[in-house]
């Protein structure tokens, strides 16, 4: 008897295991509204809160909203740039960015702060 109880802890605990990192790495798509900018190359949203976020996309979706009032789909993620030199530390930093699925132009404009 304990060692069927053994056996079946032993194939279940790490299928539950198994289970619970396959959900947790799945989420859903996030809709943010603001203002879309490019500065530097790089495009940004401001949401009317002032929030600020940098966005990873195909410039092809951007740039014809640069200036518009828009809404965006995608979900958040991390940027890491390295520039380290061989043999020296690590100068690997990372940024927080949304990374863009979808763009709806939802005005011409922005909307004023």
């Amino acid at each position: 008897m304990y060692k069927t109880l053994m056996l079946a802890l032993a194939l279940l605990v790490p299928a539950a295991w198994l289970q619970a990192q396959d959900t947790m790495g799945k989420s859903s798509p996030v809709t943010l509204e603001g203002c879309l900018s490019n500065h530097n190359g790089q495009y940004w949203l401001t949401e009317s809160n002032g929030t600020v976020h940098q966005l990873s996309s195909n410039a092809q979706k951007l740039s014809p909203n640069v200036g518009h009032q828009v809404q965006i789909t995608g979900m958040p993620g991390v940027k890491t740039t390295d520039t380290t030199i061989q043999g020296e530390a690590s100068a690997a930093k990372e940024k927080a960015v949304f990374k863009v699925r979808s763009v709806t132009s939802v005005a011409d404009t922005c909307k004023a702060k």
